[in-house]
C-alpha cells in the first residue's frame, strides 16, 4: 500500500478554523476534501495541544544498530583493504552493501581511496634513514642549496595522465572513455641533476645500454663537475644503486675530490629530485609525443623551459621538512 499524502500546513488551518467555527467533522471532511478519520485527528490534536501542525515521523527504522556499525568501523580499522561485500560476509550483517559503504563514508569518514604506492622498508632501513636525518636535521635550507641532487628515471613515449573519468552508465569500454596501453612501449633512460640555484644538465642514456658503473662515470665524467661549479654546489647526492656504490665509481668521486652525501636506500621521499621526475613526466605526456624524437624533444623542452630556478629552490628548501617528518615517522616512509 502507498504512502498516503500529507495534509498541507495551510489546509490544516483551513480545517481548525471550520472547528473553531462549530462545523462538524462530516462537513469539515467534505468542504476540504480529506477524510473524516484524518480530520478527528487533527482536530482532536488541536484541542488537546493548541497545535495542528505536522508531527515529526520517525521514518524507516535504520537497519544496523550504533553497536553494528562500530563492528564495521573495527573490521575496516583492522583490515584498511576489506571490501564491503567481505564485511558483509565476515560480520553476517543484514544490511546491504551500500549501506555498509554508507555507514562507513557518513558516520566515519572512512571513504574509499587509492592507496599510495611506497617502498617497503625493512628495520636496518628504517635505521639508516632516522640516522641520516638526525645528523643533517640541524642543516639549513641555505645548506640544503649547495647539494647536488642527482638521479635516473625513465621516460616512455606513451602514457596517460588520465586518472579518473566522468561517464554514463554502461560505456565502460567505449573508446572514448578508456585509457590505451601499449606493450613494451619505447622508452628512454635520463639521468639529471638540479640544486637550489637551479638545473643542470641532462644525459640521455644509448638506447640498449644499461647504467652500469662504467656507464655511470662517463655520465659523472661529463655533467657532475661542471653542473657543481656553475651551481656553486660543494655536495653531490646520488641514491645507494649498485652502479652508484661501485667500487670504480667510489675511486672516481676520490680522484675528482668530490664529497659526497651519505644517502640511505630506500629513501625516494627523501630525494626532492622524484619531484621534480613526477612534474617533468607529466609535462611530458600531455605533449603526446609520436615517436622516440619527439618524446626526447619534448624532454630537453620541458626540461630548459619549463623547470624554473624557482621551482629548483621550492624542492631543495624542503629538505628540512621532509628530516622532520621521517624523524616524526620514526624512520617510516612520508607523504614525499
Amino acid at each position: 500500500m502507498g504512502k498516503s499524502k500529507q495534509v498541507t500546513p495551510r489546509k490544516r488551518a483551513v480545517i481548525t478554523t471550520y472547528h473553531k467555527d462549530g462545523l462538524s467533522v462530516r462537513s469539515i471532511a467534505t468542504k476540504c476534501g480529506v477524510p473524516k478519520s484524518t480530520v478527528a485527528e487533527i482536530v482532536k490534536r488541536f484541542d488537546t495541544t493548541g497545535d495542528a501542525g505536522v508531527l515529526k515521523r520517525s521514518g524507516r527504522p535504520k537497519v544496523t544498530s550504533p553497536r553494528e556499525d562500530n563492528m564495521i568501523r573495527r573490521v575496516v580499522v583492522k583490515t584498511p583493504s576489506i571490501s564491503s561485500t567481505e564485511i558483509k560476509l565476515e560480520l553476517a550483517s543484514p544490511a546491504s552493501t551500500r549501506t555498509i559503504r554508507r555507514r562507513l563514508t557518513d558516520n566515519f569518514g572512512l571513504r574509499s581511496r587509492r592507496p599510495a604506492k611506497k617502498p617497503l622498508l625493512n628495520d636496518k632501513q628504517r635505521r639508516k634513514r632516522l640516522q641520516f636525518c638526525q645528523k643533517y636535521k640541524h642543516w639549513t635550507e641555505t645548506d640544503w642549496c649547495k647539494v647536488l641532487f642527482s638521479d635516473e628515471s625513465s621516460f616512455c613515449q606513451f602514457g596517460s595522465p588520465v586518472n579518473l573519468i566522468r561517464r554514463p552508465v554502461g560505456t565502460r569500454f567505449d573508446a572514448r572513455y578508456t585509457v590505451p596501453t601499449v606493450k613494451h612501449p619505447p622508452k628512454v633512460m635520463v639521468w639529471g641533476c638540479f640544486s637550489g640555484k637551479g638545473r643542470g644538465n641532462l644525459y640521455f642514456v644509448p638506447k640498449g645500454q644499461t647504467v652500469n658503473a662504467t656507464e655511470y662515470i662517463k655520465i659523472l665524467n661529463s655533467k657532475v663537475p661542471m653542473a657543481m661549479e656553475l651551481l656553486g654546489c660543494s655536495i653531490f647526492q646520488q641514491d645507494s644503486a649498485p652502479a652508484h656504490t661501485a667500487r670504480k665509481v667510489q675511486d672516481w668521486m676520490k680522484t675528482k675530490r668530490i664529497k659526497l652525501l651519505e644517502w640511505p636506500g630506500n629513501s625516494p621521499d627523501l630525494n626532492p629530485i622524484e619531484n621534480l621526475w613526477m612534474i617533468l613526466k607529466r609535462k611530458v605526456r600531455l605533449r603526446s609525443p609520436k615517436n622516440m624524437q619527439e618524446l626526447m624533444f619534448w624532454i630537453k623542452y620541458a626540461w630548459c623551459r619549463e623547470i624554473t630556478p624557482e621551482f629548483c629552490k621550492k624542492l631543495a628548501t624542503s629538505m628540512p621538512r621532509r628530516l622532520k617528518t621521517v624523524i616524526k615517522n620514526r624512520g617510516l616512509l612520508s607523504k614525499y
